[in-house]
């Protein structure tokens, strides 16, 4: 059985999506989204507003504001970067109106993937907004101040730790022979809870950085899928796993 880790919103489709893939995996969420009300304002009228280069998406949880923010402005819209393919094809159905709409993906699916991407390397990228998640993807910011780059950034939700893990059906620690971790949070908060008994179960994360963190968690082996899907973590876990 493998154990993996999604935010509360998306715990019910991915535990369906394994499980039509013919693998036993038990789900658990440590955690809600919650919209933070006064910046997804704020930043849906600094988008309406505001003539800017790029617009960099970090989660379909900030899709909306960016949405909500572009069918007002009358300015041309710049390049859309959305983190990886849920966030794109969320972006490209909200402004399927919009006939010059551009989404973006980076090539690895991290913030590393973000900074490396050509569009935010050329002369005319002057002015780039991040819409993402409280404590989420500061890399960006910090990569493109680096870059000479001007930089507003949007926190418009935020993952609040449940009080009680939530999980898909029943399961046993000795049960598991796999963790796929989809965040740093999330797999902090399973460690933090289940201890010794983790680290030695093999373990499986969708970046660099993450993966590092799990190392200095004691975490004894930890591979990386550079994308953070449903599918694309089913289809690692066939190809690499015993399940």
């Amino acid at each position: 059985m493998l154990l993996f880790t999604r935010p509360l919103p998306k715990l019910k489709a991915s535990a369906s999506a394994f499980e039509k893939a013919g693998i036993d995996a038990v789900g658990v969420a440590t955690s809600n989204i919650i919209d933070i009300s006064s910046e997804r304002k704020a930043a849906a009228e600094f988008l309406a507003s505001n003539a800017v280069n790029a617009i960099v998406v970090t989660s379909v949880y900030a899709v909306d504001t960016v949405i909500e923010g572009l069918r007002e402005t009358a300015n041309e819209l710049p390049l859309i970067i959305a983190v990886g393919d849920a966030t794109a094809r969320k972006l490209q159905a909200g402004l399927q109106a919009f006939s010059s709409a551009q989404v973006a993906i980076p090539e690895a699916h991290t913030s590393e993937g973000i900074l490396a991407m050509h569009q935010l390397n050329e002369a005319n990228c002057q002015h780039v907004v991040i819409i993402k998640g409280e404590g989420g993807r500061d890399a960006i910011a910090t990569g493109l101040d680096e870059k000479g780059i001007l930089v507003n950034r949007f926190c418009v939700y935020k993952r609040e730790q449940l009080a009680s893990p939530i999980y898909t059906k029943r399961w046993k620690m000795g049960e598991v022979s796999g963790i796929i971790a989809t965040s740093e949070a999330m797999a902090l908060q399973l460690i933090a809870q289940f201890g010794q008994a983790l680290r030695s179960i093999k373990w499986l994360t969708v970046s660099d950085r993450i993966a590092k963190t799990l190392t200095s968690q004691g975490i004894e082996e930890v591979a990386v899928c550079q994308r953070a899907t449903d599918q694309a973590l089913i289809a690692w876990v066939k190809d690499n796993w015993e399940y």
